[in-house]
């Protein structure tokens, strides 16, 4: 009897998951398939020959699972087709989960990016994920973190590419991206950067640990004023 209670007890715990825990769950999982998919046919007759279909499988698992801010390589990134290394940007763009080490706008940022704009295809009023709807400020916060973030990569991209002008722009982009989300990957070029090349990768990566809105909302942070009031709504078209 204690057995079986102990049993029904977990699987109502499985079963009681909460919808970030799902969330985080289901979007990584997407997110690791994917990218190894990619990976192991892309590279099939590329970087991953000479190698047994094990073999194949296994760096192709484990080179998708690295982009979640890992930083580890088991085959020459500098042998992968320039898509495959502009899909992992994308990766490491997107980045690990909330409450972990890992950079980027987090997985959670972009399940609700994605089902916010299917919503609003759909023409539906409020934004819904696993039977839960998510509050209208969340949304906003998942925007404002996308596009601040993308505009900080794009930012220190173009930097990056006065500042070291030798540099190929697919380097240059790979190196950012990776910084700011604080993965670790490399196509080489880390050691050939100048000093200042280098303190702005650094700075780079410490805005992507922090994180964008984080550290904009410390910044410029201000004190609460009472008498607080509403302005009239303003139609705007957009689209």
């Amino acid at each position: 009897l204690k057995e079986l209670r102990l049993t029904i007890v977990g699987r109502r715990a499985i079963v009681r998951l909460t919808a970030h825990t799902k969330i985080v769950i289901v979007t990584s999982a997407i997110l690791i398939f994917s990218a190894a998919v990619f990976i192991f046919f892309g590279e099939f007759l590329n970087a991953l020959d000479g190698y047994t279909l094990w073999e194949k499988m296994q760096i192709s698992l484990f080179q998708s699972v690295t982009l979640r801010t890992a930083g580890f390589n088991s085959i020459p990134l500098g042998n992968l087709h320039s898509y495959t290394l502009y899909m992992m940007c994308l990766y490491m763009f997107i980045g690990g989960s909330p409450g972990s080490t890992a950079g980027g706008i987090k997985t959670t940022t972009l399940a609700i990016l994605i089902q916010s704009i299917v919503a609003t295809i759909k023409n539906e009023r409020s934004v819904h994920l696993f039977d839960r709807q998510i509050s209208p400020a969340v949304v906003v916060r998942t925007i404002a973190i996308t596009f601040i973030s993308l505009i900080l990569v794009s930012v220190f991209i173009l930097v990056m590419m006065r500042l070291e002008s030798k540099q190929s722009f697919l380097s240059v982009m790979f190196e950012v991206v990776s910084a700011s989300g604080t993965v670790g990957l490399s196509l080489g070029i880390t050691s050939l950067l100048s000093s200042v090349g280098k303190l702005t990768i650094t700075l780079v990566m410490f805005i992507g640990r922090i994180g964008p809105l984080t550290l904009l909302l410390a910044i410029g942070q201000r004190e609460n004023k009472t008498g607080k009031f509403d302005y009239p709504e303003g139609r705007i078209m957009i689209g």
